[in-house]
């Protein structure tokens, strides 16, 4: 039994078959709108521009979505990283504040 199936997304008002894995469907099916999507914005009303330069505009801002993403994710999570240090390093001084008073009690 093999996990591929495959689905007919619409680009550019053209049907296509796409191998995928079960379960992947609906995310190649939303892929293939959110290309079509893109392509109707890029289309030249006079045809002047080829079909495979508006495939590659359409695949560049696609790629360029992603790379944004992918930085404001990193620019998070780098955040959060910073955010964990600082309260680790509270945490330490608190440490080290308790250290100080049991020292105290433990000489008087």
């Amino acid at each position: 039994m093999t996990d591929q199936t495959i689905v007919k997304i619409e680009v550019n008002s053209k049907f296509y078959p796409i191998s995928c894995k079960i379960g992947e469907e609906d995310r190649v099916i939303a892929s293939g709108k959110l290309l079509s999507e893109i392509i109707s914005t890029l289309e030249d009303k006079e045809n002047k521009i080829s079909e495979s330069k508006i495939l590659l505009m359409a695949a560049l801002i696609l790629a360029d979505k992603n790379l944004r993403n992918t930085n404001e994710t990193s620019e998070i999570i780098g955040k959060e990283d910073l955010d964990l240090y600082e309260v680790v390093l509270w945490l330490e001084k608190l440490n080290l504040k308790f250290k100080n008073i049991e020292s105290l009690i433990n000489n008087s």
